[in-house]
């Protein structure tokens, strides 16, 4: 200080700057102005807050193979902060004070967070795989089919391997619609849902499954084929229309792997079961009345062979083949009158199927 001259006073510290918000723009006003000449500039500090950051692996696309290097923060001060980049440097280890990389911010309210990638972990790796299960969860018996409630789960397995690193991963998965997330859930928005898991540096796996419930009819009767009572053997292909028919392979299969996979409390199970002993004894009709249908087909032939024979056949000849043609009509006529008793007891049985339930 000059000799005989006061002392000059300590510089006092900047006030801090105001903030103010509004929507789509955020401005901080400073508490005393600023003087630069023309073509100079300044950098002039407005906000100076420490805020709660976490280092932690994001994975925000299933189909990448490496996480990305995040941070996340927090707003804990009284000011919305705007949009813009922000550096990340190390904090620890061999990190400490390193610059890692750049993020962009978008602009955060007070109390609101962000995670901000700043790079990709090339360290890291992980891969995912979906499968999706069905567990029965209710049997209701309708008149004509049967009605399967299913609770039907697919799962996201991730597989990752932090390769000895330890720390928080913060997974995206969008949501399913219709579906209801089976896993923890510590918050959604536009990026879905989000779930985290802490890694302890060994090799894991994290299942997200989602539930959906499901409804299966399984018919009994093609109603295609009209009402089964009117139909008749002698105009309808049954082996070429087998599988349409109860009894026939397809729908027996089904329904008896569907029980075997019913658990044992599930409501309707017992009437699931009824149906599928009523489905084997259609088969064990079906294949009689088939078996008798080819006979009766095969007589039929055997008489238009004895027919065309009576009509060759002169003088004494012709007495044995009349023989043969009048044994060959009886047989035909029994042959038909058999398959006709053993389609009609397999069409009152399946009347008689169709009739069950509400």
């Amino acid at each position: 200080a000059p000799a005989g001259g006061a002392a000059a006073a300590p510089a006092q510290p900047a006030a801090a700057a105001t903030a103010e918000a509004s929507a789509g723009r955020v401005a901080f006003v400073l508490a005393e102005p600023v003087t630069i000449r023309s073509g100079q500039t300044a950098n002039v500090p407005f906000l100076d807050v420490r805020l709660p950051a976490e280092r932690v692996w994001w994975i925000q696309d299933l189909a990448a193979r490496h996480p990305l290097q995040a941070v996340r923060i927090r707003n804990a001060s009284q000011h919305t902060l705007p949009d813009g980049l922000a550096t990340v440097y190390g904090a620890e280890g061999p990190e400490a004070g390193v610059f890692l990389g750049d993020a962009e911010i978008r602009a955060m309210p007070a109390g609101d967070g962000r995670i901000l990638a700043f790079a990709r972990d090339r360290d890291v790796q992980f891969s995912q795989s979906s499968s999706t299960t069905e567990r029965v969860t209710r049997i209701a018996l309708r008149r004509g089919y049967v009605s399967i409630d299913l609770a039907r789960t697919e799962e996201t397995a991730i597989a990752i391997d932090p390769r000895g690193a330890r720390g928080m991963l913060v997974i995206d998965v969008p949501r399913r619609s219709g579906a209801t997330p089976r896993f923890p859930i510590v918050s959604e928005g536009d990026f879905g849902l989000r779930h985290e898991a802490a890694l302890d540096g060994t090799t894991r796996t994290i299942r997200l499954p989602f539930e959906r419930a499901v409804r299966q009819d399984t018919p009994l009767w093609d109603s295609g084929l009209g009402e089964p009572i009117l139909l008749r053997w002698q105009q309808f292909d049954i082996e070429q229309n087998l599988r349409r028919l109860p009894g026939g392979p397809g729908t027996l299969e089904r329904l008896q792997d569907i029980l075997a996979r019913t658990p044992a409390e599930a409501p309707g199970r017992a009437d699931l079961a009824a149906v599928v002993e009523a489905m084997q004894d259609l088969r064990r009709l079906l294949d009689d009345a088939r078996m008798k249908a080819r006979a009766y087909r095969s007589a039929d032939q055997a008489l238009g062979r004895a027919r065309q024979a009576a009509e060759d056949r002169t003088g004494p000849e012709l007495q044995e083949a009349r023989r043969r043609l009048n044994a060959a009509s009886r047989e035909a006529d029994q042959a038909g009158t058999a398959a006709d008793q053993a389609w009609e007891t397999w069409q009152r049985a399946v009347v008689a199927l169709l009739q069950r339930g509400s």
